[in-house]
């Protein structure tokens, strides 16, 4: 199966994929490079909060705020 990429760089999913991984309007994909290819990984949302937890463990989000500095009451 192939697609192209358009000038604004996007694709389209081929119907037979979108049909076997489930893969509907707002699903969320994570691209991986891997040596001369490519990955795509469909994240899956659990529960509330866990499509952030998915993002963390995939080490794309940082689990607290690296610029936080506690604030001393006066």
């Amino acid at each position: 199966m192939t697609s192209t990429i358009t000038t604004k760089g996007q694709t389209v999913v081929p119907k037979e994929l979108r049909q076997k991984f489930e893969l509907a309007s707002g699903a969320v994909l994570d691209w991986h490079a891997d040596g001369d290819s490519m990955r795509v990984v469909k994240l899956t949302r659990f529960a509330k909060g866990s499509f952030i937890q998915a993002l963390r463990r995939l080490g794309r989000v940082p689990a607290a705020p690296r610029d936080h500095q506690p604030v001393e009451a006066a």
